[in-house]
């Protein structure tokens, strides 16, 4: 992907790789992204229910109580609202988290966890977003360019205030 936005940003910021909507490529793109969506779940499933089950064995070591056990009904209760949330994000165009914030506080995750994994999830929508934008032609290269350069330099100033405020406080 970044060498695609580099050949981009090497021929004035048009996309060579321009797919016209509802073409035969679209669908196959759709068709493929869906297949690697659904293998990156049931691996994902597979490594969580093992990590849980070492946990489980050894004495719950590094088990919260309010850590969600990815069994039975809990495990389909989040893959079913994580179907349906981001099916929902998705057609509405909202972030991750404005969906999922809620519905994981209400299986008992703590606030942090809760806005942590929405922030996370934030990040796959938008590279996604970004993806689509650029397959399709559509992305200001200039633009986006100028927005990284500025979100990463608020990133790192934001992270230094922060550990010096940790340490200053010592919290």
């Amino acid at each position: 992907m970044i060498l695609l936005i580099l050949i981009s940003l090497l021929r004035g910021g048009k996309s060579d790789i321009s797919i016209e909507k509802c073409s035969e490529g679209d669908w196959i793109i759709l068709a493929v992204f869906i297949i690697v969506m659904i293998c990156v779940v049931k691996i994902s499933v597979i490594n969580v229910a093992k990590e849980q089950a070492l946990k489980e064995k050894y004495g719950g070591v590094n088990l919260a109580k309010s850590d969600l056990i990815f069994r039975g009904e809990v495990l389909r209760n989040v893959l079913m609202l994580g179907f349906g949330g981001g099916w929902v994000a998705g057609a509405l165009g909202l972030g991750g988290g404005v969906i999922f914030n809620p519905l994981l506080l209400s299986m008992g995750v703590p606030p942090k966890v809760s806005s942590a994994t929405g922030m996370y999830l934030i990040t796959f929508s938008k590279v996604a977003t970004c993806t689509l934008y650029f397959l399709f032609g559509e992305l200001m290269m200039d633009y986006a360019l100028w927005i990284a350069v500025w979100s990463t330099v608020g990133a790192v100033i934001g992270l230094k205030g922060a550990n010096w405020y940790m340490q200053k406080f010592d919290r």
